[in-house]
């Protein structure tokens, strides 16, 4: 990892991004970029040029040095929408991870449909987005056993972590649902339950990093973030094969109710 993009609100959710901008800078040797949008309605012709940009810079690197350890980040402020800064300064600069905050556990839904949604469909590089866990905990990987999760298990080399990591899969098949067995509508649930466990036998001969985990699930995502709490896992990864599958796999589904529902850091991940 060469370069780390933090993107801040001037909100107390932007403690936990300097902690793990400033932690993950710290192990990996990466470059790091503060960023913060100036953000004006668009039907503000006027008043933005009555903004005091160096007054709100100075205000933010104020409030970075009073939760920051470190002195060695660029800051960058600009009247811009958040989303378009931050895609901006990916592709003037390159970045190898986006940090973006969560403004808070009430208004979860609303960030992760607006910004980071927004930067998400466009960017093709991992984003996190920070909670009040550590990074360095344990790793949860939810899985479909499907290719998705090949991009996720990188995910140590990564972050330079020595983190437990567990796959989980979430099996439907005994409420009459099997998600990734679909077209075996007709067979019958056992015949359907052995098909997975096979399928999850190969999927652990090629994870010998990690263990791999089967619950049953009414509902997947509420399942995911149930396992989650009770086992103590910070920081859920999902993955997505590419941009234009982006919307259905991360926001359109399971992965999106666990992305606003799950109490841990979501590390959302590409694969090429």
């Amino acid at each position: 990892m060469k370069h780390i993009i933090a993107a801040l609100a001037m909100h107390e959710s932007d403690i936990h991004v300097i902690d793990k901008a400033e932690g993950l800078a710290k192990k990996t040797g990466a470059k790091l970029t503060y960023l913060h949008a100036i953000d004006t309605p668009f039907f503000d012709f006027f008043n933005s040029k009555n903004v005091d940009k160096e007054k709100v810079e100075e205000e933010l690197v104020n409030s970075i040095k009073k939760h920051s350890k470190t002195t060695k980040a660029d800051v960058i402020v600009a009247l811009s929408k958040s989303w378009e800064l931050i895609l901006k300064t990916v592709k003037e600069q390159g970045a190898d991870l986006v940090i973006l905050g969560n403004m808070s556990k009430s208004h979860a839904v609303v960030y992760i449909g607006s910004t980071a949604k927004r930067v998400l469909e466009n960017i093709g590089i991992p984003v996190l987005i920070a909670r009040d866990q550590p990074i360095d905990g344990k790793i949860l990987i939810p899985t479909d056993l499907g290719q998705y999760t090949m991009s996720a298990s990188k995910v140590k080399e990564f972050l330079k972590s020595d983190s437990e990591i567990t796959y989980l899969y979430a099996n439907a098949a005994s409420f009459g649902v099997a998600v990734p067995y679909a077209t075996l509508a007709v067979q019958s649930l056992e015949f359907v339950q052995e098909e997975i466990e096979k399928q999850v036998e190969e999927f652990k001969k090629e994870r010998t990093d990690a263990k791999t985990v089967i619950i049953e699930a009414e509902i997947v995502s509420e399942a995911v973030r149930d396992y989650a709490q009770q086992n103590g896992y910070t920081t859920v990864v999902l993955a997505s094969r590419n941009l234009s599958g982006l919307n259905p796999i991360i926001f359109g589904s399971t992965a999106s109710k666990i992305a606003q529902i799950a109490n841990a850091n979501l590390l959302l991940t590409f694969v090429e």
